[in-house]
């Protein structure tokens, strides 16, 4: 008997209503999730250090779990003063700050692996929903450069990856191992980017709100390659402007129809990305063993330049995708390319349980 996991939520998304068209553009001036490299001028900008009091209750509690795999833990085995102190300031400068944040101090050398492991599972489930990234129903990943990776994932490889949004609302990197060399880690605000592309290119806002339909490398073995809806660079809802961009799903999606991108979205493309690329909009830092990073999806963007392990430095990062229940308001399209994930993992368990 095929057993569903009650915690993944199937939405058919056929077609979605565009609310982004025909609406007057504006200078966002009152959103902290507005930055440039003037405001975050370093990591040490984002930082949430924990305390030491923090610390000896992550150890004592964590000494308890060694044998039980993390995903088998939920928010109540996490409810303890320290690790809810630290969920709240996660999530406040998540949901209502800057959308970026480092969570620093864990002393690396004091706890296993599997501990660690544990102790992001427990953060990510007081903040939301830790979801399904791939069509395995993988909840916690590996970022890492592996000999076996089928679809070609950036995250699977030691390649640069430009700069994207991830699927759901947060997405959070725990650091245990770090490369060789390389690894760097970018970040932008796509809202400052939206400011920006409205001050210098607004005759191409149009078609970036509208976007394009994605092509991901799990859609590649589903009935439809690419998405039915089409996922909006910029959007807006209760006022309030988001993004999210994957550039390379879209013209993956083009190619599969065998189209060219229309002409105004690929040259908003082009400007949208020539604007994350400038150094006064870019947050670069290297994250550390034992730190954590939270970041926004809906309203920042990141990347990783090339890395290179060696025999002694193989660089590891355990990756969450997090659904938060009270997050920003979004546009259907932004939460139906997360849950798309979910529908492709179940209907691969449906294939090779009727197979």
């Amino acid at each position: 008997m095929l057993r569903i996991n009650r915690n993944i939520q199937i939405v058919n998304f056929v077609h979605i209503e565009d609310t982004n068209m025909n609406e007057s553009y504006q200078i966002i001036d009152d959103d902290p999730a507005v930055w440039c490299s003037a405001q975050l001028e370093s990591k040490k900008d984002v930082l949430l250090p924990v305390s030491d009091e923090q610390i000896e209750a992550f150890r004592y509690h964590l000494s308890a779990m060694e044998d039980r795999p993390s995903e088998a833990f939920n928010t109540s085995d996490f409810s303890f003063e320290e690790i809810t102190i630290l969920q709240e300031s996660i999530h406040q400068r998540l949901t209502e700050g800057r959308g970026v944040v480092v969570v620093s101090g864990i002393p690396r050398e004091m706890f296993t692996d599997s501990a660690l492991h544990h102790l992001f599972w427990g953060i990510g489930t007081g903040l939301g929903r830790p979801v399904v990234q791939n069509s395995q129903g993988h909840r916690i990943g590996h970022v890492r450069n592996e000999k076996n990776n089928p679809n070609n994932r950036g995250y699977m490889s030691n390649r640069e990856l430009g700069f994207h949004s991830d699927a759901f609302e947060v997405v959070g990197l725990m650091c245990l191992r770090g490369a060789a060399s390389g690894g760097l880690t970018q970040i932008v605000s796509g809202l400052a980017i939206y400011n920006q592309m409205l001050r210098e290119k607004p005759e191409l806002l149009d078609d970036l709100f509208e976007g394009y339909y994605y092509a991901t490398a799990e859609r590649s073995s589903s009935k439809l390659p690419y998405t039915s809806y089409k996922i909006p660079i910029f959007s807006k809802m209760s006022s309030r402007v988001s993004s999210m961009c994957l550039g390379a799903y879209m013209r993956a999606a083009a190619k599969l129809q065998g189209l060219a991108l229309p002409d105004a979205l690929d040259a908003g493309l082009h400007a949208f990305y020539e604007i994350c690329n400038r150094p006064e909009f870019r947050l670069e830092f290297m994250l550390e063993p034992g730190e954590i990073l939270f970041l926004n999806n809906y309203t920042t963007l990141h990347s990783r330049t090339e890395f290179q392990d060696d025999a002694l430095n193989q660089r590891h990062l355990l990756r969450l995708w997090i659904e938060l229940s009270d997050g920003r308001p979004v546009v259907p399209a932004l939460t139906a390319r997360g849950r798309d994930y979910e529908q492709l993992f179940l209907e691969t368990r449906l294939v090779s349980t009727a197979t």
